[in-house]
């Protein structure tokens, strides 16, 4: 699957090209043929493993944007336009996977299930009161906030803008879990309903959801069916998705302690209830299964839940990575776009 060029955009680079000594055209075939290679293993003979795949496509794509477009934006000084850590996306850092959800839909069950142990603790009561990065290391350990955005090698350096009282609440934990090893979840506190519309915070709650959205590869918004509650809160933070609506997935877990038929019955309300706060023209696919270590409540809809599972691990674990390598390269071609746009511009005097 390869990225095509919108309709126009070819002709645009043609007068890109004549007009500039930077070859724009050509980052736009290398690009083209960058994403989603599957000449990778015809060249080599054996079969390349995902990690390679994976830093050999990143270091293509960095190698495209050091050669072509770097030495125009320092021309130009496009940095002092238009700051930002751009090389952080080129870097081959594992797809971010985020977990909303109101309290209690059990968030960290979930994660403890995907890694395959106990990493986060569950509990009845409010457990997670912490912005959680899970990441492959190869012990268990905390990492706190200060260190996770001061890290060049990670990309979580612009979360420093959000001050100090946010990086308190901030951790990164390195796992030594085979499943899933090719990406990074983020954990987040449920939301909790607040009886005021201007409740009191040591930072902007949605500007950063709103940051946590743009940076996801993939969005998970877990809901307790017995509890699917769509008050203020809710409502703002599904504001955030606007633009990003591919990204997000709905699970309604512990699907399992309703009989068939009351899970018939509620599954359709709630769904209904839920449609109204995503801005797309269609109805948005519903996960309903049970996600954690233990046996299913009963052995109704057994195949339903493990159906619905296996098509959750396929976007985690396929589509996620597929899409990571998309975002780098379509943000390398965007980059060139709008630096070309920053070098045309007439300048004063």
């Amino acid at each position: 699957m390869a990225i095509r060029a919108p309709v126009g955009r070819l002709e645009l680079l043609s007068w890109v090209n004549a007009a500039q000594d930077t070859d724009y055209h050509r980052i736009e075939h290398l690009c083209d043929g960058v994403a989603y290679c599957q000449t990778f293993d015809a060249v080599h003979p054996r079969k390349a493993t995902w990690d390679e795949q994976f830093n050999t496509t990143c270091s293509e794509i960095k190698r495209i944007y050091e050669d072509s477009i770097e030495p125009v934006e320092k021309r130009y000084q496009y940095e002092l336009f238009k700051p930002t850590y751009f090389s952080g996306t080129l870097k081959p850092n594992k797809p971010l996977v985020l977990f909303f959800g109101p309290f209690p839909a059990d968030k960290s069950m979930c994660i403890n299930y995907l890694l395959g142990h106990d990493s986060r603790w569950t509990g009845t009561q409010l457990t997670t009161d912490k912005f959680t990065i899970i990441m492959q290391g190869t012990e268990e350990s905390k990492i706190s906030g200060r260190i996770l955005t001061s890290n060049p090698e990670l990309p979580f350096r612009r979360l420093a803008e959000f001050g100090n009282q946010f990086l308190e609440t901030l951790d990164g934990i390195p796992v030594p879990a085979d499943s899933p090893k090719n990406i990074s979840l983020f954990d987040t506190p449920g939301v909790l309903e607040s009886t005021r519309e201007d409740h009191s915070c040591a930072y902007d709650y949605m500007k950063m959801t709103r940051c946590f959205i743009e940076r996801a590869d993939l969005v998970f918004v877990l809901f307790d069916l017995s509890k699917v509650n769509t008050g203020m809160e809710l409502r703002i933070m599904f504001q955030q998705f606007k633009g990003h609506e591919s990204k997000l997935r709905m699970v309604f877990n512990k699907a399992d302690q309703w009989a068939p038929q009351e899970l018939t019955r509620v599954h359709g309300p709630r769904f209904r209830n839920l449609s109204t706060l995503i801005s797309t023209t269609g109805p948005r696919r519903v996960c309903a299964s049970s996600f954690w270590n233990e046996p299913y409540c009963g052995d109704h809809n057994t195949e339903l839940f493990d159906d619905e599972k296996a098509d959750l691990m396929y976007d985690l674990l396929e589509v996620v990575p597929l899409q990571c390598l998309d975002k780098r390269v379509t943000a390398v071609m965007q980059r060139a776009l709008d630096v070309h746009i920053h070098d045309t511009l007439p300048t004063p005097g």
